[in-house]
């Protein structure tokens, strides 16, 4: 039997009369990486936030192999590791990098206990995979976007989840600083055996590891398959309502404008 790590069945969300996400099933299965794939405002964010547990839904849906409603238990949440989109932060706000990342460890240890020296340790191991271990001592809101997401990352990691969610992680990035976050997750895909869904809305942007697409279009589900199925110009052009194409060049498939 396939172990199902998120099952979704018929799952809705309804905000201010308007649908957002309309009847969507999906199964992950464990060590799954999956590519949500969608133009802005196809729900892709809201069906994150369904998983994670911030979002209000009608339908069913199990994680871990228990069904849960929006009201997680502490021990659930733990087990989802969520990164957002790149946020906004005060050059003053008075946080080290190396204290972001190891506010993951707080989680599972409890208010009432300090991280010890082994969290200590996990968090400069985590900062020294994703290159930003030299800026351990640097306050958060002075570091660029780039480092701010490899630290968000890091920080994600530190939790120790079983299930990623990844928010589109490398928007608002510069090309070169976004092929080195896409490294990154794939490096982390292949360390931590995780489970990974992965947001995006840039099809030329996605990790190497990803095998599999979700693609999402006006709050539905319009397919569901093989990545290299999915990136084909007729599928991308019908969910993006624009014509696309594809081509290969050095064993690589580009898309371009039609």
């Amino acid at each position: 039997m396939t172990d199902h790590y998120l099952t979704l069945k018929q799952v809705s969300v309804r905000r201010h009369q308007s649908l957002l996400l309309s009847g969507i099933d999906l199964r992950v299965s464990k060590n799954e990486f999956v590519g949500v794939i969608g133009p802005n405002g196809a729900g892709k964010t809201t069906l994150l936030n369904v998983i994670a547990g911030f979002e209000k839904f009608s339908g069913a849906l199990s994680l871990f192999g228990e069904a849960q409603t929006w009201r997680r238990p502490r021990q659930t949440r733990l087990r989802v590791g969520y990164v957002p989109q790149l946020l906004q932060i005060d050059p003053g706000f008075p946080i080290l990098a190396r204290q972001a990342v190891m506010t993951g460890a707080v989680g599972r240890l409890g208010l009432f206990r300090k991280p010890g020296k082994q969290e200590y340790e996990n968090t400069l191991r985590l900062m020294d995979m994703m290159r930003v271990a030299h800026l351990a001592d640097r306050p958060l809101g002075q570091l660029s976007g780039g480092e701010r997401q490899k630290v968000s990352l890091a920080r994600a990691i530190v939790q120790k989840p079983d299930l990623l969610l990844l928010d589109e992680p490398t928007a608002n990035l510069d090309i070169a600083v976004q092929k080195e976050v896409l490294k990154l997750i794939d490096e982390i895909s292949e360390r931590e055996a995780l489970t990974i869904l992965f947001v995006t809305h840039d099809f030329n942007m996605l990790p190497e590891r990803m095998r599999r697409a979700v693609m999402l279009k006006g709050g539905l589900k319009v397919f569901d398959g093989k990545i290299s199925a999915a990136l084909t110009g007729n599928e991308l052009s019908r969910v993006f309502e624009y014509p696309l194409e594809t081509f290969e060049r050095n064993g690589k498939r580009f898309i371009c404008y039609g």
